[in-house]
């Protein structure tokens, strides 16, 4: 018996261990006042580091739309429909970096390009990169505004402001 709470407890410690080095992409915007916060489970980020000095050269993404998870289903199948993301024709939002320029030891400026339903816009957005057990912890946290990529229309109770947060690890 005791081994078997052994390796329960195990088991639970190593999951975790595991979960907190985890890549995220969350999103929060207004809606009648109240937060609505989501993630989208199906993202790829790809960080390039100078080999000589360890500074961040390069980041790019890109997010799977049928991924979308708010914790409702209706709202998410919404969602993926063409006044919202448009997933049928539209199904990545891509991130590509411009230039960097390095701020601090950990922060960093970057001019990138977002697609999100065939809308390119150029963003400016801060990231962080912290080394966490043998993994870069890259980080960053930024606003959107939905109606310039025509997510949502007009409307008076959703707010236009999307505030993203961003977490990657990567193995060094």
């Amino acid at each position: 018996m005791k081994r078997y709470l052994f390796f329960f407890l195990f088991f639970c410690f190593v999951v975790i261990g595991f979960s907190q080095n985890t890549s995220k992409v969350d999103f929060v915007i207004k809606n009648l006042g109240i937060n609505v916060d989501g993630h989208f489970n199906s993202c790829s980020i790809t960080t390039k580091f100078n080999e000589t000095n360890s500074q961040l050269e390069s980041i790019s993404g890109s997010i799977t739309v049928s991924s979308i998870e708010t914790g409702i289903e209706n709202r998410d199948e919404h969602l993926l429909e063409e006044d919202y993301f448009n997933s049928e024709k539209h199904k990545q939002i891509i991130l590509k970096s411009e230039s960097v320029t390095k701020i601090s030891a950990t922060e960093y400026s970057v001019k990138a390009n977002l697609t999100i339903k065939g809308i390119t816009k150029a963003i400016n957005i801060n990231v962080n990169v912290e080394n966490i057990d043998g993994s870069n912890k890259t980080s960053s946290s930024f606003e959107i505004n939905r109606k310039d990529f025509k997510v949502g229309g007009s409307s008076f109770v959703m707010s236009n402001t999307v505030k993203i947060n961003i977490i990657y690890y990567q193995k060094l």
